[in-house]
């Protein structure tokens, strides 16, 4: 199967990068500020960066849920695949209307703690990098 993919030119760089699945933005519309197209490099995310892999394999949070994101959408934003899967409702929920940690896959507020084992991170429907990937596992073995 050929998937298509779009490239995205980052606002504040003008470089392109990868921007998601062309159908991911087919779905969603022409709906976006172009202020929030903006690359890793960029991005005040990229404050995260392994001193022995760099930012190659960083991880992210789903914007929606407590999950580790595997999907990264419309040049701006990280699901994890039940989020993604109900993308169109999660995208139009106000921010001050999705549930805070403890959250479950497609904004279910669960009860307890984080199910990424986080004691603080920022609130649902922000992006957020978890870090290298690669030592996180190794550090689970």
């Amino acid at each position: 199967a050929v998937v298509s993919t779009q490239s995205t030119g980052c606002y504040k760089c003008k470089k392109a990068y990868f921007g998601g699945e062309a159908q991911c933005q087919a779905d969603a519309g022409d709906e976006f500020d172009p202020k929030d197209l903006v690359c890793g490099g960029c991005s005040n995310l990229s404050q995260e960066v392994c001193p022995k892999h760099g930012t190659d394999y960083l991880e992210y949070k789903c914007r929606y849920c407590c999950s580790v994101a595997v999907y990264f959408c419309f040049g701006t934003t990280h699901f994890c695949t039940p989020c993604h899967d109900d993308f169109v409702r999660l995208r139009g929920l106000s921010k001050d209307s999705l549930p805070q940690c403890p959250v479950g896959p497609k904004a279910t507020q669960l009860e307890g703690t984080c199910p990424l084992g986080l004691l603080d991170h920022p609130a649902t429907g922000e992006e957020f990098a978890l870090g290298c990937g690669v030592c996180r596992n190794v550090q689970t073995f």
